[in-house]
C-alpha cells in the first residue's frame, strides 16, 4: 500500500495465512483495503482466463476460485455484499472488454484470436456467473449496443455458443443485449425500460 505493486504471490500468501490462522488484516483506510481487494479480483480473473478450460472448477492454492475470493474478503474485513458487488463489476468490465476485443480481432480476420477472447468470457461466466438481470450486465449491454450493431452482437453470441456451448447462454445473451430462442438463433431483446 506504499506505492509498490501488489504481487500475486503476496495475495496468495495473505489468503493462505488467513485460511490457516483465521486472521484479519486491518488497513489505515477503506480505500487501501478496497484497492487490495480489487487487485486480488483482477489476479483471480486473470488466472481463471489463463486456464480457460471451460471448467467452473479452478483451484488457486488448493482452494476454488470463488472460495478464494470470498475468503479473502473476510480476511480483509470486507462486507460480503460489497465484495460481491466488486466481483460483479469486475466480471462486467471484463465481459465488455473481451467482447469488444473479440470483435476487433474478428474484423481484422484474426478468427482464432477472437475465439480465445470469447473462451475467456466463457471461463469467467462459468466460474463467476452473473446474477440474472443484473444491473452490471445491463450496463454491459447498453455499452455494447453503442459500439456493435445487432448483427455483430448476434455473430459474437453464436460464435461464443460454438466455443463453449450452452452453459453461459443466459448471462452472455444479457451482456450482449440479446435474448435467445431455440436452436441457438439469437434475436434482439426488446428494451423493457423504454
Amino acid at each position: 500500500m506504499t506505492g509498490k505493486d501488489i504481487l500475486a504471490d503476496d495475495i496468495i500468501q495473505l489468503r493462505r495465512i488467513g485460511r490457516i490462522s483465521d486472521v484479519k488484516v486491518s488497513f489505515d483506510t477503506e480505500n487501501a483495503r478496497d484497492t487490495l481487494y480489487r487487485v486480488a479480483i483482477d489476479f483471480v480473473l486473470n488466472y481463471c482466463e489463463s486456464i480457460a478450460s471451460q471448467s467452473a472448477f479452478v483451484l488457486i492454492d488448493g482452494e476454488e476460485a470463488q472460495n478464494f475470493v470470498a475468503g479473502l474478503a473476510v480476511n480483509v474485513g470486507l462486507e460480503s455484499t460489497q465484495a460481491a458487488r466488486m466481483v460483479s463489476a469486475a466480471v462486467a468490465a471484463r465481459t465488455r472488454s473481451r467482447f469488444l476485443q473479440a470483435w476487433a480481432l474478428e474484423i481484422q480476420g484474426k478468427h482464432s484470436e477472437a475465439v480465445v477472447e470469447l473462451s475467456k468470457v466463457c471461463a469467467i461466466h462459468q466460474i463467476f456467473p452473473p446474477e440474472e438481470f443484473s444491473p452490471e450486465m445491463e450496463m454491459v449491454a447498453r455499452g455494447l449496443e453503442k459500439h456493435l450493431k445487432v448483427d455483430q452482437r448476434e455473430f459474437l453470441m453464436n460464435s461464443l455458443l460454438r466455443v463453449c456451448g450452452d452453459g453461459t447462454r443466459r448471462s452472455v445473451a444479457e451482456a450482449l443485449g440479446l435474448m435467445y430462442l431455440k436452436d441457438n438463433i439469437v434475436h434482439q431483446e426488446e428494451n423493457k425500460y423504454t
